[in-house]
């Protein structure tokens, strides 16, 4: 939604002790993070007076030491070696119920003299605070509530510049205990913060009632503590907040660009304060633009000041440098920076970084499963005036809300390799580096509310559920609505909220001026809908299914689907299952599974399918093997369909793309960053150009359709599209081509029609490759096949929980596929902290090599190198081939030694060479 505003709006403050619920998170040198000198303690052990705990005489010095904040009451007792190693086997049950106690939080800094204003800002508490400031109250936890609110404090009267202050928190976890079906277990009233739902094992983790038959999943301490930063504003009388530029483009031009400038200003004085409020905008190699406006306040008034292109014609900017998604374009900041000053004083300044572009949202005219969401089409985003085929998936940060930079870097540089176009958070939205990141990177982002507890019982809430709701969401949109790669938020997941709500809701993202798309629900089983559905699956599904039309899941716009049981690879799974629990699989798996009965809680779906198609497994190793190869053809298949059919599909979003502990939860890479066949699988199907084969997915299954992909600005001329079918000896059955087809921009085509071919191996492959006109090769696939179909049979057989098919494929005949034999060749260089693997394969028989992973190791045969990205892996090498991949990683990541290089495929034995330097 675009809203302008071309007006000076004044609202008068309504608390006096909270100066604002929310603001955003600039820069700014009045802003000083208090991150160190942090301890902890369990107020079950703290006697005597509240206040004497933030006075300098009280000895805290046998209190836990955090090591770095933010940080969870959890994280801080494992870093103090309290519990250890807590996602290794079942350690996470240890702690038991932290959050029955309460817990302190005490810290000291010094504050600058000669400042007007001192305030205290807490971006994130969980979930209600005793705030305390040098023996004084500043404020209670009936004030300080809500997870995803925020929270300013003028301590002014409290403060010491000539001495140490010391503040102490003291904070109350979560109480309420509410089921997913909304059973309320006591008289606690709803609480309004986050849920792990059945991304952890309720079986195993968080409360259990055998009796009610409730299970309600969280951590030991439910993720309480001061979760997010914590600042010393210092100021003059008159504070900047929430700086912000609306963008808006004539579309479909792009330019001149018209932005409007918005910003909070509160005076906190008891007298009218006059002054000048200044603004620039600036980005290396365009003129800077500077406007400016005098301002008078009342006594203790909060003004919003805009400026608009009508009032400061510079802010009609031509020729600007736009924000891009990543694979469009280049993703330009513009810096905006603002100060206020009264008297020739500088009273505050704030900075932020903001890209100029507009977002848009449709709906398409697809009504095809009515039952799956009526009353209008599917919904899409359009950027920049472009329609944006989404091919997403689902973020989570780590299971205790660790801060750790270093993983979200390897997060990012995992999302761009895979080529995902869009992330989702649901709930769960820590700090704002990672949307910082996101900004830089130029990846797209969608948030919202959590599904199914606390936030959708909305008839369960009480009148403190009711402001804290309101709140956050005040909270959240005025730190997300200034970052450019913020373009979707979701009022309600997998339900509507109540008109009441949704009225307020709707209010609010007015008055903020938010710019972005909003969808009230992301799923089809509401009142009305919004062009979204969630209907699965969230189990494994045979690759044709994604192509058939026959299933509704499998077209439309999806905020979620994937596959909730995910064996990651081998090597991942020894590092939290203890070895003596490796194998069979037993209640240290399904520990680290997902919740849902009916498979998910244990691993069913997935065993029932690899069992079915490529044969019983009696070992860990083998199950391991095995499952990459059904994530790897599953996951492909479900992005190539999205990418052959945009008139149907406009928006796929992976659940999920990573896990937030050691888990089977379903992820495209796992805890420790260990790629499976599921993430090669994905980046394979979104290579900008690709050419596809749809399995006979569609009619009477007895033809093939072969497409060629061109996801890039630029068409694709003259190229040839062929496919060749390969018998599991090898021995080549049928081939085909067409040439010099044109392929035009974001686009895709039916490059040529396959019927059934005779004569296969029960287990054949299909290669489908796409060549420039010089004979370049510009897009390489290979498929495994059998003569035996899969079907799931009737769209009623389609259970989002369960893999149950009327006819399973057979593709026993790869355990028996001949021997193939490869040669390794590899060189690595480094520059600069980042080393470079050339990495060349080369089949030396007449056979084909078979889904061959290449690693780069820590010495012979050791650990994968981690993080680190590959061009390719798991690929496949016909009769005397030789292909060379690149990896890239950090040189770090060696820890002083060596590297090597692992080899191993299907029917390849593991090799291990050394690299030449």
């Amino acid at each position: 939604m675009q809203r302008k505003h071309k007006c000076v709006k004044l609202v008068l403050c309504l608390a006096l002790i909270l100066l604002a619920r929310a603001f955003a998170s600039p820069q700014s040198s009045n802003l000083t993070e208090l991150e160190s000198g942090w301890r902890i303690a369990s107020a079950n052990n703290i006697s005597g007076d509240e206040a004497s705990i933030s006075q300098a005489s009280y000895d805290a010095s046998r209190w836990y030491v955090v090591k770095h904040m933010p940080a969870t009451v959890l994280q801080v007792l494992e870093d103090n070696g309290v519990y250890k190693n807590l996602y290794y086997g079942m350690n996470l049950t240890a702690p038991g119920d932290l959050w029955k106690q309460d817990w302190w939080y005490r810290t000291t800094f010094s504050a600058p003299a000669g400042r007007d204003l001192y305030s205290l800002i807490f971006k994130g508490i969980n979930y209600r605070a005793d705030i305390w400031l040098n023996g004084h109250k500043v404020a209670d936890s009936s004030q300080v509530v809500g997870m995803y609110d925020r929270f300013e404090f003028d301590v002014t009267q409290f403060i010491r510049v000539d001495g140490p202050n010391v503040l102490a928190v003291k904070i109350t976890p979560e109480r309420g205990l509410l089921s997913e079906d909304g059973f309320v277990v006591g008289d606690h009233p709803v609480e309004l913060a986050d849920s792990w739902l059945d991304w952890i094992n309720w079986k195993y983790i968080g409360y259990h009632d055998p009796t009610h038959k409730v299970n309600i999943p969280f951590v030991p301490d439910r993720n309480a503590g001061v979760w997010k930063r914590v600042f010393l504003s210092t100021t003059g009388s008159v504070t900047i907040r929430n700086p912000y530029v609306v963008t808006d483009l004539p579309l479909p031009a792009l330019t001149p660009a018209a932005l409007t400038v918005y910003c909070d200003l509160h005076n906190h004085n008891q007298k009218r304060v006059s002054g000048v409020l200044k603004g620039e905008i600036s980005l290396a190699g365009k003129t800077t633009i500077v406007f400016e406006k005098n301002i008078t306040l009342r006594a203790s008034e909060t003004a919003e000041v805009a400026f608009t292109p009508a009032e400061v014609a510079q802010l009609s900017v031509p020729d600007a440098e736009l924000w891009w998604p990543y694979r469009w374009g280049k993703p330009n900041l513009y810096h905006l920076k603002m100060d206020f000053a009264s008297d020739a004083k500088t009273s505050d300044s704030q900075e932020i970084d903001f890209g100029i572009r507009k977002v848009t949202q449709a709906r398409d005219q697809d009504n095809s499963f009515p039952d799956i969401g009526s009353g209008g089409g599917n919904f899409y985003l359009q950027i920049n005036g472009r329609d944006y085929l989404i091919r997403g998936a689902a973020y989570t940060p780590d299971l205790l809300f660790k801060n750790d930079p270093d993983r979200d870097a390897a997060v990012m540089s995992y999302i761009k390799d895979l080529g995902l176009n869009l992330i989702r958070w649901e709930l769960k939205i820590a700090e704002e580096t990672m949307i910082d990141r996101a900004d830089r990177e130029g990846i797209p982002v969608m948030l919202g509310w959590m599904c199914c507890m606390q936030w959708e019982h909305w008839s369960l809430w009480s009148a403190e559920d009711q402001w804290v709701a309101r709140a956050s969401l005040r909270a959240r949109l005025n730190e997300l609505r200034a970052h450019p790669a913020v373009v979707l938020w979701a009022n309600g997941s997998d339900s509507l909220p109540p008109d009441p709500v949704l009225h307020d809701y709707h209010q609010i993202e007015k008055e903020l001026h938010w710019q972005n798309a909003i969808v009230d629900t992301v799923a089809e089983r509401n009142r009305t809908w919004s062009g979204i559905h969630m209907v699965g699956p969230y189990v494994w599904r045979p690759p044709y299914y994604w192509f058939s039309d026959i299933y509704g899941p499998a077209r439309g716009s999806s905020a979620e689907e994937g596959d909730n049981e995910t064996i990651p690879p081998l090597e991942s799974l020894k590092k939290f299952i203890p070895a003596d629990h490796v194998w069979p699989p037993d209640d240290y798996w399904y520990f680290h599974a997902g919740g849902n009965e009916g498979g998910n809680n244990t691993l069913a779906n997935i065993r029932r399918a690899i069992d079915q198609r490529y044969g019983p497994t009696d070992s860990a190793d083998e199950l391991a093997k095995k499952a990459q190869l059904a994530y790897y053809e599953d996951v492909r298949a479900q992005y190539e369909a999205y990418a052959t059919h945009w008139s149907n599909r406009k928006m796929v979003m992976h659940w999920m793309m990573n896990s937030p502990w050691p888990s089977f939860f379903g992820h495209l890479f796992d805890y420790y960053f260990k790629q499976g066949g599921g993430y090669f699988g994905a980046k394979k199907a979104m290579r900008p150009v690709s050419v596809v084969w749809d399995y006979y997915a569609t009619a009477d299954r007895s033809t093939a359709q072969v497409y060629a992909v061109n996801q890039t600005a630029e068409p694709l001329r003259h190229v040839n599209v062929s496919v060749a079918f390969y018998n599991v000896d090898g021995t080549r059955k049928y081939v085909n081509e067409t040439k010099d087809i044109e392929v035009a921009p974001y686009s895709s085509l039916v490059a040529m029609s396959v019927a059934r071919i005779s004569g296969l191996s029960s287990t054949y492959f299909v290669r489908c490759r796409m060549s420039a006109a010089d004979g370049s090769v510009l897009a390489d696939n290979t498929y495994w096949e059998s003569t035996t179909d899969d079907d799931l049979g009737s769209p009623k057989n389609d259970d989002q929980f369960t893999t149950k098919l009327v006819k399973w494929a057979d593709l026993t005949a790869l355990d028996t596929m001949p021997r193939s034999e490869v040669r390794i060749a590899s060189v690595i260089s480094a520059a600069n902290g980042e080393s470079t693997a050339k990495i060349t394969l080369t089949n030396r028989t007449n056979h084909i090599a078979f889904f061959l992973r290449a690693e780069v190791t820590k010495g012979a045969d050791g650990e994968e190198v981690l993080p680190i990205t590959y061009g390719d892996n798991y690929i496949t090498l016909y009769p005397h081939e030789a292909r060379t991949l690149a990896a890239k990683f950090a040189t770090s990541a060696l820890d002083g030694g060596r590297a090597s290089l692992r080899v191993e495929g299907y029917n390849v034995v593991k090799k291990i060479v050394p690299p030449s330097q």
